[in-house]
């Protein structure tokens, strides 16, 4: 028995000097990276990393929730050159199953294609039109839509949205609570928010 114990506190004593040397998860590594390159999109670089059991859908939501900064730039061109995206790991990819992950992402989808339609509605000066499919974006929970349709509650410069604090408030909420920095034009500058 006494032979034992030197045994046991000698082979404790390597473990502690071993984790002082490699504490746990050192030679762990984080989440790899991509750098988005011209022409491709969500989809594309979602099919090139996605596990072979997940679907290409369960993949792109779990990169759009990985990356949701890099997904509020306010234009056309969503998916920019350059813009580096976390490629999440195949736990975080599978914690959605399939069929939610289907759902979810053509909801994404859909209020992408509403945005964008709107963002030419509006360049173009068809502001009747443009100021309804913000609002279907917004519905589907596209929260640059719903920056912009709080936008137009609050002051919409043209005189075709009816000025409505209430309506512009929720409305600026729903996209801050999806990490969408607002700002509210008011006389004498702008309010953060």
């Amino acid at each position: 028995m006494n032979r034992r114990r030197p045994q046991s506190f000698f082979a404790l004593l390597c473990s502690g000097a071993l984790l002082a040397l490699f504490p746990l998860g050192a030679h762990a590594q984080s989440n790899p990276t991509h750098t988005v390159k011209k022409g491709e999109t969500l989809v594309s670089i979602a099919e090139q990393y996605r596990p072979p059991e997940a679907t290409v859908n369960q993949m792109a939501l779990a990169m759009v929730r990985a990356n949701a900064n890099a997904f509020q730039v306010k234009g056309q061109e969503r998916l920019t050159t350059g813009t580096v995206l976390t490629i999440p790991n195949k736990g975080i990819v599978m914690a959605t199953n399939a069929a939610t992950a289907e759902r979810e992402f053509s909801r994404i989808w859909k209020g992408e294609q509403h945005y964008k339609a709107a963002l030419a509605l509006e360049k173009s000066g068809q502001m009747f039109y443009a100021f309804a499919t913000y609002v279907e974006a917004a519905k589907l929970g596209h929260a640059l839509a719903q920056l912009r349709v709080a936008q137009l509650y609050d002051s919409d410069f043209s005189g075709f949205v009816r000025h409505d604090l209430q309506e512009s408030a929720a409305w600026y909420e729903k996209a801050r609570q999806q990490g969408v920095k607002t700002r509210t034009t008011r006389r004498g500058g702008e309010l953060e928010k």
